[in-house]
């Protein structure tokens, strides 16, 4: 079986050197035959509008870990793209840049480093063993768990992402695998952000064609990665913005447009896409646009206001009490990222935010 990893990377010339060498030290890829005996691999980077050593620097990385593993089987390449945009890149890293003997894909940004030095290889016998599941993914883990001792700031983003935390298992870009056929069936609009929420759904959903099915999507044991703890406030806030934006625009993408105008007779929302993109490169920002105009002033969708309180199932007696008052905190400290992200979406500056 071959193997396709795809790394689509922007102005990462300082983090993608530890993010291949994490990656090498994988099991998977440490050793021939250990846990994937009959596997062969290929690593590709998409360096997309850098402006940096982004590709240079991951040319000489791959060059040196491939050569350390002593193994004939694992290919690499880089494939510069001159347009920025992670939309973008992945359109063209899955129908262009990966090779169609691929059985499965996996997916990793460039600034993230592996825990379990068996990760990679679990995700894929998790996803091999489930005939129903799609994806696969690992635990993201800020990297301030790796702290013995935690700075206050630490120990606040640690709690506010666990109050977020239930029991469905959601899709991180960051890193995944998946079967290569289902990704294939999929086109990303140019200028999408939170594209983990979007092709979440499109696993789940078989590009629409059916009523999403989180069944589509688990997650394997004994697997994490770490990434990057932000603990610049305005670092913070942005971050944020950023998700709410970005699962603002994918709500409209998804269910005010593409649920209704995909033709359940055809090929899914992947190939409306594709059409769309064929005919107007342009077109989602149009979309956008358009769907914004025709809401009110009040542009956030239906229960982002009371997101941080969605877990409290999970919880009982004094840890439902303790669970409460970190949601009340975040609740607090999301009102600004709220009016801020709805005054930017109605003023139609925030395709493409980051």
């Amino acid at each position: 079986m071959l193997i396709s990893v795809g790394i689509l990377a922007w102005n990462e010339a300082t983090s993608i050197e530890p993010t291949l060498v994490s990656l090498f030290k994988q099991t998977a890829l440490r050793l021939p035959g250990v846990d994937m005996p009959r596997h062969t691999w290929e690593i590709i980077v998409v360096p997309n509008g850098c402006s940096d050593e982004t590709a240079a620097v991951a040319r000489r990385v791959l060059a040196q870990q491939v050569s350390l593993t002593g193994r004939g089987d694992i290919s690499w390449a880089v494939h510069e793209i001159t347009e920025p945009g992670k939309s973008n890149a992945w359109n063209h890293f899955i129908h262009r840049f990966s090779s169609r003997e691929a059985e499965f894909i996996l997916m990793l940004d460039a600034d993230i480093e592996f825990g379990q030095p068996e990760t990679v290889s679990n995700t894929i016998t998790a996803l091999s063993a489930d005939s129903l599941a799609v994806a696969a993914v690992d635990l993201p883990l800020k990297d301030a768990h790796k702290k013995t001792r935690k700075s206050l700031i630490e120990l606040i983003s640690i709690a506010a992402s666990n109050t977020s935390a239930s029991n469905s298992v959601g899709l991180s870009g960051q890193f995944f695998c998946a079967r290569a056929d289902a990704l294939r069936r999929i086109w990303m609009p140019k200028g999408l952000s939170v594209e983990d929420g979007f092709l979440g759904a499109m696993l789940c959903s078989d590009c629409l064609l059916a009523p999403l099915d989180p069944r589509k999507l688990i997650r394997a044991p004994n697997a994490n990665h770490y990434y990057e703890t932000l603990t610049n406030l305005h670092a913070i806030f942005r971050h944020e913005l950023r998700l709410v934006i970005g699962s603002t625009l994918n709500c409209y993408l998804i269910w005010d447009f593409l649920l209704f105008a995909t033709d359940p007779r055809g090929g899914g929302a992947g190939e409306l896409i594709r059409n769309q993109l064929e005919r107007d490169p342009n077109w989602y920002s149009k979309l956008i646009t358009n769907s914004i105009r025709n809401h009110g002033w009040w542009v956030l969708p239906r229960g982002t206001l009371l997101r941080r309180f969605s877990g409290y199932r999970l919880h009982s007696g004094l840890r439902l009490v303790r669970w409460f008052i970190i949601a009340v905190v975040g609740f607090m400290l999301d009102l600004p990222v709220f009016i801020v992200a709805n005054r930017r979406i109605k003023n139609t500056n925030a395709i493409g935010y980051w």
